[in-house]
């Protein structure tokens, strides 16, 4: 075999190989980026502001045309303010401090909701006790 086609081959194939690596390292690196976690395992709720009960979920009798809307409840970054002027009464002595973790509400008085927030619709369902019966209730409310 002729010298020089000897010493060529061997080159082209080094740098065959520093190609490869480089690919190889490039696509690594792409991959990385691509599947970062942007919101780092943290969930934030956009439930600031007014909200006006609107519809109760449970296993009770408000009667025919019950008017949920005297109950409102407003949410600013460290304290509820509750508003119950009708017949019914919601979230009684809940008003003050509330923390959220994960998904779960708590509120002054020690109750906690799941809270779901879905366009303008914010949704509040009690932790129930496994152990009671007919302890389900969501409050569902409208943004204003």
């Amino acid at each position: 075999m002729n010298p020089i086609l000897t010493v060529l081959l061997v080159d082209n194939e080094e740098e065959n190989n520093i190609m490869k690596k480089i690919f190889l390292i490039g696509c690594l690196a792409l991959l990385n980026f691509s599947c970062t976690n942007d919101n780092d395992d943290k969930l934030t709720f956009d439930f600031e502001g007014p909200w006006t009960l609107f519809n109760v979920s449970c296993f009770c009798d408000f009667g025919g045309d019950t008017d949920f809307s005297t109950h409102k409840i407003t949410f600013d970054a460290e304290e509820v303010i509750i508003e119950n002027s009708g017949q019914n009464e919601f979230l009684t002595n809940a008003e003050g401090a509330y923390t959220v973790t994960d998904s779960i509400i708590t509120f002054n008085n020690g109750e906690q909701y799941k809270i779901e927030v879905k366009l303008d619709r914010l949704y509040l369902i009690f932790e129930d006790d496994p152990e009671v019966a007919d302890d389900e209730l969501t409050l569902e409310y409208f943004r204003g």
